[in-house]
């Protein structure tokens, strides 16, 4: 299957870039930065929400990045280069190979994306096991800290979410802007996606509720809960408006003339 085949290369492609490594290197650093913070401010309790807000954090900017760039990069490079011509001839239609590149880099989003919730967990067990002092020995187990794992794990599932949206985002945008242009309109949808809640709007038509996809309040407030029911509502607006976008991107795509 053109699908199939077009979503495989892609990924390929991605993982080979030094780009999509060097975040995920970088963010593995980050979250043991926040660990190791951690133990030098504030109350075992605090830390550990500090920690587990600031690694749902990192994988969310991790594939946001990787989203955006790898996109925009991908789908850039081979209209410049006419490669995208060649995909055409074989054939594979316009709208193929604008699902395959969101879907494809999307996936090399969740991939980086498992490395970081895997390490993240291993930090919030250490820490909640120690207490985050240096051994395991002065504490028996009823002094371990409680680590908020449903919340943490719903929102790194949303955040693989919200990193689909902002792959189909810049795929559609890939098709008529320069690549530095639309990094940068993209991450200006991130800021305002998330900055319309505070005004009471979750989204305004092409800008994706993004705030949806945020459930802080959740992993650092006992009250508050999250259930895995809302990742599925969540993952049925992502399809809705995967959807909506890459009809809008295909209908420019057709018309559009490649030079």
């Amino acid at each position: 299957m053109a699908l199939l085949a077009l979503t495989r290369m892609t990924v390929a492609d991605s993982v080979r870039q030094p780009v999509t490594w060097l975040m995920t290197v970088v963010s593995l650093g980050l979250l043991g930065m926040s660990y190791l913070f951690g133990m030098f401010n504030f109350e075992p309790e605090d830390r550990l929400r500090m920690l587990a807000t600031a690694g749902v954090a990192v994988a969310v900017i991790n594939g946001l990045f990787l989203a955006v760039v790898g996109v925009s990069q991908s789908i850039h490079d081979e209209l410049a280069s006419r490669t995208a011509l060649t995909l055409f001839a074989k054939p594979l239609g316009r709208g193929t190979y604008l699902v395959g590149k969101a879907l494809g880099i999307w996936l090399t989003v969740v991939a980086s994306g498992l490395v970081l919730v895997a390490f993240h967990a291993a930090l919030l067990w250490l820490g909640g096991r120690s207490s985050f002092e240096d051994s395991f020995s002065s504490h028996a187990a009823s002094d371990a800290l409680h680590v908020p794992w449903q919340p943490v794990l719903v929102a790194h599932a949303l955040g693989f979410l919200h990193g689909g949206v902002m792959a189909c985002v810049a795929a559609v945008l890939a098709l008529r802007l320069a690549l530095v242009a639309n990094i940068l309109i993209c991450f200006g949808v991130f800021v305002v996606g998330h900055l319309l809640a505070g005004v009471k709007l979750m989204g305004a038509v092409v800008i994706p509720a993004l705030a949806l996809f945020n459930v802080d309040d959740a992993i650092q407030l006992t009250a508050q809960s999250v259930s895995w029911s809302y990742v599925a509502s969540a993952a049925l607006y992502t399809i809705l408006f995967a959807a909506g976008s890459l009809l809008v991107g295909l209908s420019l795509f057709q018309r559009q003339d490649i030079p």
